[in-house]
């Protein structure tokens, strides 16, 4: 019959020796191949509309949010999304940029310039850490961002509305300590009571304290450690003992707010 051999009277050995004969004759067989998966095709966003979806998230969250904050209700089991992440905020965002505002655009604009400018201003005091390479990284992409060649960047810019603000805020308050005009208060030793107002109040981890930095009614700028915090713009009045004088300031110890 064809196609098939006649193996009546072979031994087990004589046809197990045909079969492999017969594999070592197919000199044309190939292993097949899966075939190549295709890449997904990059998309790119025009760098005003990724600066502009950053600074809309921004707006959405109130804050640059890092992770997906969720909310377990006990009476239904069921968990809630309470706030999604600025990263994912900006890139549906950037999915749908006629949702765009006129002043996200603009917010967009000042984020970008005033990181360009305090960058070469520290970049001149020699003051750069790590951080701001990141930030170099995104401001350098002047024409288009790449979802899959500038992956890291995209998600940097997300958080660099919030850190403007804190940076632009930190100025504001050094600014205003630096030109208090008052003057330093008394010497060191010297027990006083003060009307101060807070620009800064910032909680030291190493201490477990927070350092507040105000300036007084008479124009005069002053440090003192707290236990409790403050927000800025609080008025407080203070009593405490100059433990010292350090560049205009005067900073307190023993302080107790009364």
């Amino acid at each position: 019959m064809p196609g098939f051999v006649d193996v009546s009277g072979m031994t087990y050995e004589d046809v197990r020796r045909m079969g492999h004969a017969d594999d070592a004759d197919d000199t044309n067989y190939q292993p097949r191949r899966r075939p190549a998966r295709a890449k997904p095709a990059s998309t790119q966003y025009s760098v005003i509309n990724v600066w502009a979806a950053a600074c809309a998230a921004q707006r959405v969250n109130g804050a640059y949010i890092k992770e997906t904050v969720y909310r377990h209700i006990e009476d239904t089991g069921e968990t809630i999304v309470v706030k999604h992440r600025s990263r994912d905020v900006m890139q549906e965002f950037l999915g749908s940029p006629e949702r765009l505002l006129t002043e996200d655009v603009e917010a967009g604009e000042r984020v970008r310039s005033f990181l360009q400018n305090d960058l070469t201003f520290r970049a001149l005091k020699g003051r750069l850490n790590d951080f701001d390479s990141a930030v170099s990284r995104c401001l350098a992409v002047q024409d288009q961002f790449d979802n899959h060649v500038h992956k890291y960047e995209l998600a940097v810019v997300a958080s660099l509305p919030a850190s403007a603000a804190r940076s632009e805020q930190r100025q504001g308050a050094d600014q205003r300590l630096k030109f208090a005009r008052g003057g330093l208060i008394a010497q060191p030793g010297a027990r006083v009571t003060a009307k101060v107002e807070v620009v800064t109040c910032n909680y030291s981890q190493q201490y477990g304290i927070f350092w507040v930095r105000g300036v007084t009614d008479q124009d005069q700028p002053v440090m003192f450690s707290s236990r409790a915090g403050f927000d800025s713009g609080t008025w407080l009045t203070v009593q405490g003992k100059v433990k010292a004088h350090r560049d205009n300031l005067t900073q307190l110890n023993y302080t107790k707010v009364l």
